[in-house]
């Protein structure tokens, strides 16, 4: 037999090197495992004496979640936090198409595991079939959610387009069979805006940047203005807690050209992701005017600070709430998921304005409750501005 001395000089070199890298990974793994318990010699500590001395057993399913989640909690930032596995399915759920376009959303009642809507939207498709805010819902195609538990019954509310759910809910009381249809018909689904004001003006109202609301208004706005004039538009955002960074961008490029942006920075890694306008405008030359307040927040504040910084449209109101950082969010072996905050956000040439809020153009502060009634001296003096 013959032997290429070539190839076995290689195969050995590259045996050795396999090794010294696997070497060097375990070596670099048991490192950290070392520094881990000389660093947090207290919380081995603590759970040795759990198994040891706690009075019953302890529930070490959630152990990684509790553990992850008081590290976190001891950052003492508002925005960085874990939620449990139910939350992150809740939000999964309620984030969807079907019930975006059903405008309603569904939350856990944690006293007594309920399922309570949590959201209607007036002249929605769920506000017609009979959903109201706070209704409870007992049972959906025969199965008890108390029973079946909230996290195994929520996603029955989803499911193939056109197939119908019978809901039986619970208000003040009284039992009611509602039978709700799925679908993701965007038609379907109408958001918080008023018809055309008398003076031709549109007032639009939407409470976060959910994928396809910059769509959603384009449509309406296509379908009003082929029938009448409009004059002015009304983006109410006071309620509005962001969303969708490339959505709030977006939607803000239908109405100026090229030249804006946003940049998402890392402040660890100095990783930059940037949003841009571009030079197709859409809606050219009607006055806009935004309404904030102390609710508006994250994307909700970008979109005010781009039409206020380019001179493109009013802001009026109470300075906003403040949230110029952006989140990454991580998932547990439980499915529980944890958001760490890890950098900020800068509009155009506008110093970052997390925890000091966008200052409105014209500040005019309200109480929230005259919101949308004859005394909101916000919307009324938006209206005066565009008419």
């Amino acid at each position: 037999m013959k032997f290429d001395l070539t190839k076995l000089t290689y195969g050995f070199f590259g045996a050795c090197a396999v090794a010294g890298l696997t070497y060097l990974g375990v070596t670099k793994y048991y490192e950290k495992e070392i520094a881990f318990g000389e660093n947090y010699s207290g919380v081995i500590k603590a759970m040795e004496n759990i198994d040891e001395d706690y009075y019953k057993d302890a529930d070490k399913e959630n152990y990684e979640r509790n553990m992850v989640s008081g590290l976190l909690k001891g950052l003492g930032d508002t925005y960085t936090f874990c939620s449990d596995s139910s939350k992150a399915l809740e939000i999964s759920v309620n984030a969807s198409m079907q019930m975006q376009t059903a405008g309603f959303k569904v939350g856990k009642d944690e006293t007594n595991g309920n399922m309570v809507v949590t959201e209607v939207i007036p002249e929605s498709y769920a506000e017609n079939i009979g959903l109201r805010e706070g209704d409870i819902i007992l049972s959906i195609d025969g199965k008890n959610v108390r029973q079946t538990g909230f996290d195994n019954i929520v996603r029955e509310l989803l499911g193939k387009s056109d197939t119908s759910a019978e809901l039986v809910i619970e208000r003040d009381g009284d039992t009611k069979k509602i039978t709700y249809v799925r679908s993701i018909d965007e038609k379907r689904f109408l958001p918080l805006y008023k018809e055309i004001l008398d003076n031709g003006i549109l007032y639009y109202r939407f409470d976060s940047f959910d994928e396809g609301e910059t769509a959603n208004f384009k449509r309406i706005f296509d379908g009003f203005s082929s029938e009448e004039e409009i004059k002015g538009i009304v983006f109410d955002l006071r309620s509005n807690g962001g969303g969708a960074m490339s959505e709030a961008v977006g939607f803000f490029d239908l109405f100026a050209p090229e030249g804006s942006h946003v940049v998402c920075e890392e402040t660890r890694s100095k990783k930059k992701e940037i949003y841009k306008t571009t030079a197709d405008v859409q809606i050219k030359d009607i006055k806009v005017a935004v309404l904030v307040s102390e609710e508006t927040l994250s994307s909700g504040e970008i979109f005010a600070a781009l039409f206020s910084n380019t001179g493109r449209g009013t802001v009026i109101g109470s300075q906003t709430g403040g949230k110029g950082v952006f989140q990454q969010t991580y998932t547990l072996s439980d499915m529980s998921t944890y958001s760490i905050v890890s950098g900020y956000y800068y509009v155009n040439d506008i110093p970052n304005y997390d925890k000091v809020g966008i200052t409105p153009d014209i500040i005019l502060d309200m109480e929230k409750r005259f919101r949308c009634t004859d005394d909101d001296i916000q919307l009324e003096k938006a209206i005066e501005l565009l008419s």
